[in-house]
């Protein structure tokens, strides 16, 4: 066996979700009741993530995507989502205040400028 070939790293071997070395379960980096602040999260994914009733604030997710998230009675203040996708996603009951949207396009739709259109601000 030549010299180069043992220093080669050892491939990482997956563990099953959850998992720690030592056999005990790790909790997720999100999950329900929690509250998050002052976070800056860019070019992640957030698949199956429960979010719901936690408070976010003044937190910036940046080109993140959002699928089969759950976000149901949560509050986001001061945060960011500049260049986001939420596929899969409920939102009903959300509402928005004092938020910018330019560029929000729901379906297809863009939302944004729809509503510049129809209160001509």
């Amino acid at each position: 066996m030549n010299a180069a070939r043992k220093l080669r790293p050892k491939r990482a071997v997956a563990k099953p979700r959850g998992a720690a070395k030592d056999g005990a379960t790790v909790q997720p980096l999100f999950q329900p009741n929690m509250l998050v602040a002052n976070a800056d999260i860019a070019s992640s994914t957030l698949t199956r993530i429960r979010h719901d009733h936690s408070v976010i604030s003044e937190t910036r997710y940046l080109n993140c995507l959002f699928s089969e998230t759950n976000f149901e009675g949560s509050s986001f203040q001061g945060c960011g989502f500049d260049g986001c996708v939420v596929e899969n996603a409920s939102l009903r009951g959300v509402e928005l205040r004092n938020c910018d949207v330019e560029g929000l396009v729901i379906d297809g739709i863009n939302v944004g400028e729809l509503l510049k259109q129809l209160t001509g601000r």
